[in-house]
Protein backbone atom coordinates (compact mmCIF):
# COMPACT_ATOMS: atom_id res chain seq x y z
CA UNK A 1 0.00 0.00 0.00
CA UNK A 2 1.42 2.98 -0.85
CA UNK A 3 2.57 6.02 1.70
CA UNK A 4 -0.44 8.80 2.19
CA UNK A 5 1.42 12.39 1.82
CA UNK A 6 0.59 15.46 3.12
CA UNK A 7 0.65 18.79 1.12
CA UNK A 8 1.82 21.40 4.06
CA UNK A 9 -0.06 24.82 4.02
CA UNK A 10 2.20 28.15 3.80
CA UNK A 11 2.48 29.40 7.15
CA UNK A 12 2.94 33.00 5.45
CA UNK A 13 -0.46 33.00 3.20
CA UNK A 14 -2.26 31.75 6.27
CA UNK A 15 -1.46 34.65 8.24
CA UNK A 16 -2.28 36.80 5.32
CA UNK A 17 -5.77 34.98 5.36
CA UNK A 18 -6.49 36.06 8.18
CA UNK A 19 -6.00 33.01 10.93
CA UNK A 20 -9.53 32.43 12.54
CA UNK A 21 -11.75 29.53 13.75
CA UNK A 22 -12.71 28.57 10.26
CA UNK A 23 -9.08 28.41 9.18
CA UNK A 24 -8.22 26.03 12.20
CA UNK A 25 -11.30 23.57 11.92
CA UNK A 26 -10.19 23.51 7.91
CA UNK A 27 -6.51 22.48 9.21
CA UNK A 28 -8.25 20.16 12.04
CA UNK A 29 -10.19 18.21 9.26
CA UNK A 30 -6.97 17.50 7.27
CA UNK A 31 -5.64 15.41 9.99
CA UNK A 32 -3.67 15.30 13.02
CA UNK A 33 0.16 15.79 10.88
CA UNK A 34 -1.15 19.13 9.20
CA UNK A 35 -2.57 20.37 12.77
CA UNK A 36 0.85 19.54 14.70
CA UNK A 37 2.51 21.20 11.68
CA UNK A 38 0.67 24.67 11.45
CA UNK A 39 1.11 25.00 15.54
CA UNK A 40 4.38 24.07 15.53
CA UNK A 41 5.47 26.75 12.75
CA UNK A 42 3.31 29.68 14.99
CA UNK A 43 5.37 28.85 17.89
CA UNK A 44 8.37 29.28 16.40
CA UNK A 45 7.52 32.51 14.95
CA UNK A 46 6.21 33.46 18.26
CA UNK A 47 9.29 33.27 19.94
CA UNK A 48 11.36 34.41 17.12
CA UNK A 49 11.96 38.25 16.94
CA UNK A 50 10.75 40.24 13.64
CA UNK A 51 9.37 36.53 12.64
CA UNK A 52 6.44 38.54 10.69
CA UNK A 53 8.78 40.76 8.74
CA UNK A 54 10.81 37.24 8.32
CA UNK A 55 8.37 35.99 6.23
CA UNK A 56 7.60 39.98 4.66
CA UNK A 57 10.35 41.97 4.12
CA UNK A 58 8.26 44.33 3.24
CA UNK A 59 6.08 44.91 6.06
CA UNK A 60 6.40 48.00 7.99
CA UNK A 61 7.35 47.60 12.08
CA UNK A 62 4.12 48.85 13.22
CA UNK A 63 2.23 45.66 11.50
CA UNK A 64 3.84 43.17 13.53
CA UNK A 65 1.41 41.47 15.93
CA UNK A 66 2.00 42.86 19.61
CA UNK A 67 2.84 39.00 20.57
CA UNK A 68 5.30 38.95 18.27
CA UNK A 69 7.27 41.81 19.20
CA UNK A 70 10.59 41.92 21.33
CA UNK A 71 9.92 42.44 24.91
CA UNK A 72 11.29 46.30 25.43
CA UNK A 73 14.02 46.91 27.27
CA UNK A 74 14.12 48.30 30.48
CA UNK A 75 15.65 51.81 31.31
CA UNK A 76 19.29 51.64 33.03
CA UNK A 77 19.19 55.27 33.72
CA UNK A 78 15.89 56.80 36.17
CA UNK A 79 14.35 58.97 34.57
CA UNK A 80 14.25 62.58 35.09
CA UNK A 81 16.93 65.24 36.21
CA UNK A 82 19.69 64.54 38.58
CA UNK A 83 18.88 65.46 42.19
CA UNK A 84 20.26 68.96 42.80
CA UNK A 85 18.67 70.16 39.26
CA UNK A 86 17.14 73.31 39.25
CA UNK A 87 13.30 72.45 38.41
CA UNK A 88 11.53 73.65 35.41
CA UNK A 89 8.04 74.48 35.07
CA UNK A 90 5.35 76.31 33.80
CA UNK A 91 5.81 79.91 33.84
CA UNK A 92 2.98 81.86 35.66
CA UNK A 93 0.89 84.02 33.33
CA UNK A 94 1.25 87.34 32.51
CA UNK A 95 -2.42 88.00 32.62
CA UNK A 96 -5.19 86.89 34.89
CA UNK A 97 -8.62 86.88 33.92
CA UNK A 98 -10.90 85.36 36.94
CA UNK A 99 -9.73 85.62 40.73
CA UNK A 100 -11.47 82.73 42.77
CA UNK A 101 -10.72 82.49 46.37
CA UNK A 102 -10.53 78.77 48.26
CA UNK A 103 -11.73 78.57 51.47
CA UNK A 104 -12.62 75.20 53.36
CA UNK A 105 -15.65 75.25 55.67
CA UNK A 106 -15.15 72.69 58.05
CA UNK A 107 -11.97 69.79 58.49
CA UNK A 108 -12.04 67.22 56.08
CA UNK A 109 -11.26 64.58 58.10
CA UNK A 110 -13.23 64.73 61.36
CA UNK A 111 -15.69 68.12 59.74
CA UNK A 112 -14.66 69.86 62.55
CA UNK A 113 -15.02 73.83 63.04
CA UNK A 114 -11.62 75.81 61.34
CA UNK A 115 -9.70 79.12 62.79
CA UNK A 116 -8.87 80.82 60.22
CA UNK A 117 -5.44 81.85 59.98
CA UNK A 118 -4.22 85.38 58.40
CA UNK A 119 -1.50 85.22 56.25
CA UNK A 120 -1.19 81.96 55.09
CA UNK A 121 -2.68 81.49 51.48
CA UNK A 122 -0.87 80.51 48.40
CA UNK A 123 -1.74 80.99 45.00
CA UNK A 124 -1.93 78.76 42.05
CA UNK A 125 -2.54 79.28 38.32
CA UNK A 126 -4.44 77.60 35.69
CA UNK A 127 -5.35 77.72 32.41
CA UNK A 128 -8.15 76.51 30.10
CA UNK A 129 -10.21 76.96 27.62
CA UNK A 130 -13.79 78.25 28.62
CA UNK A 131 -16.72 75.89 28.94
CA UNK A 132 -19.13 78.77 27.39
CA UNK A 133 -17.60 78.71 23.94
CA UNK A 134 -20.37 79.84 21.89
CA UNK A 135 -20.67 81.21 17.61
CA UNK A 136 -20.61 85.10 18.08
CA UNK A 137 -23.44 86.46 15.64
CA UNK A 138 -23.28 89.52 14.42
CA UNK A 139 -26.26 91.66 12.50
CA UNK A 140 -24.86 94.24 10.43
CA UNK A 141 -27.16 97.12 9.57
CA UNK A 142 -25.69 98.37 6.33
CA UNK A 143 -27.06 102.50 5.63
CA UNK A 144 -26.99 103.11 2.01
CA UNK A 145 -26.20 106.70 1.21
CA UNK A 146 -26.49 108.35 -2.04
CA UNK A 147 -23.58 110.52 -3.51
CA UNK A 148 -24.67 113.70 -5.09
CA UNK A 149 -21.34 114.06 -6.86
CA UNK A 150 -20.29 110.45 -7.96
CA UNK A 151 -24.20 110.05 -8.94
CA UNK A 152 -24.08 106.36 -6.84
CA UNK A 153 -25.32 104.76 -3.67
CA UNK A 154 -22.50 104.12 -1.32
CA UNK A 155 -22.40 101.51 1.85
CA UNK A 156 -19.72 101.13 4.00
CA UNK A 157 -17.24 97.74 3.76
CA UNK A 158 -17.86 95.40 6.69
CA UNK A 159 -14.76 94.32 8.06
CA UNK A 160 -15.60 91.37 10.26
CA UNK A 161 -15.62 89.20 7.20
CA UNK A 162 -14.92 88.90 3.01
CA UNK A 163 -16.87 90.14 0.47
CA UNK A 164 -20.10 87.79 0.33
CA UNK A 165 -18.83 85.46 2.90
CA UNK A 166 -21.50 84.13 6.12
CA UNK A 167 -18.24 82.94 7.81
CA UNK A 168 -15.91 85.59 9.65
CA UNK A 169 -12.40 85.79 9.23
CA UNK A 170 -11.13 83.91 12.68
CA UNK A 171 -13.24 80.81 11.86
CA UNK A 172 -11.94 80.94 8.22
CA UNK A 173 -8.36 81.37 9.00
CA UNK A 174 -8.29 79.03 12.15
CA UNK A 175 -9.32 76.48 9.21
CA UNK A 176 -7.69 76.90 7.10
CA UNK A 177 -4.56 76.63 9.90
CA UNK A 178 -5.95 73.40 10.93
CA UNK A 179 -6.34 72.19 7.43
CA UNK A 180 -3.00 73.31 5.88
CA UNK A 181 -0.75 74.14 8.60
CA UNK A 182 -1.94 70.83 10.83
CA UNK A 183 -2.80 68.79 8.26
CA UNK A 184 -6.71 67.91 9.51
CA UNK A 185 -9.05 66.50 6.54
CA UNK A 186 -12.01 68.26 5.88
CA UNK A 187 -14.32 66.27 7.93
CA UNK A 188 -12.63 66.42 11.19
CA UNK A 189 -12.48 70.15 10.64
CA UNK A 190 -16.39 70.43 9.80
CA UNK A 191 -16.68 67.76 13.45
CA UNK A 192 -14.73 69.98 15.37
CA UNK A 193 -16.73 72.97 14.40
CA UNK A 194 -19.86 71.18 14.92
CA UNK A 195 -18.85 69.36 17.94
CA UNK A 196 -16.66 71.90 20.01
CA UNK A 197 -17.35 74.59 18.71
CA UNK A 198 -21.38 74.53 17.98
CA UNK A 199 -20.43 76.31 14.52
CA UNK A 200 -22.88 74.72 12.51
CA UNK A 201 -20.52 74.56 9.24
CA UNK A 202 -20.23 72.19 6.27
CA UNK A 203 -17.72 70.80 3.64
CA UNK A 204 -19.04 73.48 1.05
CA UNK A 205 -19.24 76.40 3.23
CA UNK A 206 -15.38 75.62 4.06
CA UNK A 207 -14.21 75.47 0.76
CA UNK A 208 -15.80 78.63 -0.26
CA UNK A 209 -14.14 80.40 2.80
CA UNK A 210 -10.69 79.25 1.61
CA UNK A 211 -11.59 80.28 -2.07
CA UNK A 212 -11.92 83.50 -0.87
CA UNK A 213 -8.86 83.52 1.36
CA UNK A 214 -7.14 82.37 -1.68
CA UNK A 215 -8.34 85.17 -3.97
CA UNK A 216 -7.62 88.05 -0.77
CA UNK A 217 -3.94 86.81 -0.11
CA UNK A 218 -2.71 86.52 -4.27
CA UNK A 219 -1.47 89.91 -4.48
CA UNK A 220 0.42 89.28 -1.03
CA UNK A 221 1.92 85.84 -2.54
CA UNK A 222 2.75 87.44 -5.40
CA UNK A 223 4.58 89.92 -3.42
CA UNK A 224 6.48 86.88 -2.04
CA UNK A 225 7.50 85.28 -4.73
CA UNK A 226 9.05 88.67 -6.51
CA UNK A 227 10.79 89.43 -3.15
CA UNK A 228 12.49 85.93 -3.53
CA UNK A 229 13.25 86.01 -6.61
CA UNK A 230 15.30 89.82 -5.80
CA UNK A 231 17.28 87.97 -2.80
CA UNK A 232 20.71 87.76 -3.19
CA UNK A 233 21.62 84.03 -2.17
CA UNK A 234 18.16 81.69 -2.61
CA UNK A 235 17.68 78.36 -1.67
CA UNK A 236 15.61 76.05 -4.05
CA UNK A 237 14.08 72.60 -3.22
CA UNK A 238 11.55 70.39 -4.01
CA UNK A 239 9.23 67.15 -2.25
CA UNK A 240 6.42 65.15 -2.97
CA UNK A 241 2.93 66.68 -2.26
CA UNK A 242 -0.74 64.46 -2.70
CA UNK A 243 -3.02 66.64 -3.94
CA UNK A 244 -6.80 64.32 -4.16
CA UNK A 245 -4.25 61.32 -4.39
CA UNK A 246 -2.58 61.65 -6.56
CA UNK A 247 1.26 62.66 -6.62
CA UNK A 248 2.12 66.61 -7.19
CA UNK A 249 5.54 68.38 -6.18
CA UNK A 250 5.69 71.26 -3.54
CA UNK A 251 8.50 73.61 -4.87
CA UNK A 252 10.24 75.80 -1.98
CA UNK A 253 11.95 78.62 -2.61
CA UNK A 254 13.58 80.22 0.39
CA UNK A 255 15.38 83.28 1.55
CA UNK A 256 15.99 84.56 5.23
CA UNK A 257 13.15 85.94 5.67
CA UNK A 258 10.69 84.62 3.35
CA UNK A 259 9.54 81.35 1.70
CA UNK A 260 7.76 81.11 -2.00
CA UNK A 261 5.78 77.86 -2.59
CA UNK A 262 4.76 76.51 -5.68
CA UNK A 263 2.55 72.87 -6.04
CA UNK A 264 2.68 71.33 -9.77
CA UNK A 265 2.31 67.78 -11.17
CA UNK A 266 5.74 68.73 -12.69
CA UNK A 267 9.44 67.92 -11.23
CA UNK A 268 10.89 69.13 -14.34
CA UNK A 269 12.53 72.51 -15.73
CA UNK A 270 9.47 74.10 -16.94
CA UNK A 271 8.45 74.55 -13.35
CA UNK A 272 11.21 76.76 -12.79
CA UNK A 273 11.59 78.68 -15.96
CA UNK A 274 8.01 79.59 -15.19
CA UNK A 275 9.49 80.80 -11.76
CA UNK A 276 12.23 82.76 -12.64
CA UNK A 277 10.98 83.79 -16.19
CA UNK A 278 14.64 85.60 -16.44
CA UNK A 279 17.94 84.57 -15.26
CA UNK A 280 18.44 85.08 -11.86
CA UNK A 281 20.91 87.52 -10.43
CA UNK A 282 22.10 85.72 -7.17
CA UNK A 283 23.18 82.66 -5.64
CA UNK A 284 21.00 79.47 -5.98
CA UNK A 285 21.90 76.58 -3.55
CA UNK A 286 20.06 73.32 -4.47
CA UNK A 287 20.55 69.71 -4.32
CA UNK A 288 22.01 69.32 -8.06
CA UNK A 289 18.94 68.35 -9.59
CA UNK A 290 18.86 68.50 -13.04
CA UNK A 291 15.79 70.44 -13.26
CA UNK A 292 17.88 73.66 -11.67
CA UNK A 293 20.44 73.88 -14.57
CA UNK A 294 18.03 75.59 -16.87
CA UNK A 295 18.35 78.24 -14.73
CA UNK A 296 21.12 80.94 -15.61
CA UNK A 297 22.62 82.72 -12.84
CA UNK A 298 25.57 84.04 -11.18
CA UNK A 299 26.56 81.06 -8.91
CA UNK A 300 24.90 77.78 -8.08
Amino acid sequence: MPKRTHKFPDIASLLDGGFNEETARSLYAQGEEIAIFVMMQLAALAMKPNAVNDIHPSEPSGSVAVFLKEPRKKRRKKPGAKPGHKGSHRPPPENITRHVTHAATCCPDCGGKLNRRRGTTRKRYTEDIPDDIKPEVTEHTIQQDYCRKCRKVVKPVVPDAMPGATIGHRAVVLSAFLHYFVGATISQIVEIFNMQFFFKLTAGGLMHGWRTLAMTLKNWYEEIGQMVKTSGVLHADETGWRVNGKTHWLWAFTTQHATYYVINKSRASPVVLRFFKKAFDGILVTDFWGAYNAIVCCNT
